[in-house]
């Protein structure tokens, strides 16, 4: 088995958080950076804790850390979408509820139950983790169904948005979530022994994601501090 090499998901992990620092402080509009920079704080938390999990592959409290870390992209990526729209769309709104809320029971499930995740092993830069096939299907349904409504949600926000910044703030989240979610779905069913990798490789993929965050912090911090622009 090739050995474990954390420098891809600490430099990605790095990444993220200068991202997430930047995107917190300075100029721009609050509700729309501070949930910026928490799906960032998210994406750098799964690489650090992954780094973990593979330091010590028997220890599957540290597995369970890695998936509450990603349980909560889903829902703060809805919450970011809606506010993103103006005026704010209901159903996005009672989407992103009831995503929280979902994304809370799957936490209080991995919390309360050790046999939901039984084995990782780490491969040269992907953490395989072995689930129950309930927790599985449950979570993938979540999650999957989660990153569909952020994108079918940035393009209905595009559709109907007046302002040209909030246009390109939704493109930019819509543009991230599919630049790492297509890629990772497509590498699932090439690689040879695809079980078990989807969270690590759809978290090393996110790198566009932040990056595509990162710009969208950029543009919010610009116009701040340059309105004329």
């Amino acid at each position: 088995m090739p050995e474990y090499s954390p420098i891809l998901a600490v430099v990605t992990g790095c990444f993220e958080l200068l991202a997430a620092l930047y995107t917190l402080t300075g100029p721009g509009r609050k509700r729309i950076l501070y949930p910026v920079g928490l799906i960032l704080l998210l994406l750098a938390g799964y690489q650090f804790a992954e780094v973990a999990v593979c330091a010590n592959p028997g220890n599957l409290s540290l597995s369970r850390l890695s998936f509450f870390e990603i349980t909560w992209l889903p829902p703060v990526g809805i919450w970011l979408i809606a506010l993103l729209i103006r005026p704010g769309r209901k159903w996005l709104k009672a989407a992103a509820l009831a995503y929280f809320t979902a994304a809370a029971a799957i936490c209080v499930w991995i919390s309360a139950d050790a046999g939901c995740i039984t084995k990782s092993v780490c491969q040269v830069v992907v953490a395989r983790y072995f689930q129950s096939s309930l927790f599985e299907i449950v979570y993938g349904v979540f999650y999957q169904s989660g990153l569909a409504v952020m994108v079918f949600g940035a393009a209905a926000g595009m559709a109907q948005a007046d302002d040209i910044v909030l246009r390109k703030h939704l493109a930019n989240v819509q543009v991230g979530v599919l630049g790492f979610m297509l890629p990772a779905l497509v590498l699932r069913f090439l690689v040879r022994e695809p079980l078990g990798i989807l969270p690590s490789v759809m978290c090393h993929f996110a790198l566009v994601f932040a990056v595509s965050l990162a710009a969208l912090a950029v543009r919010e911090r610009r116009l701040q501090s340059h309105p004329a622009l």
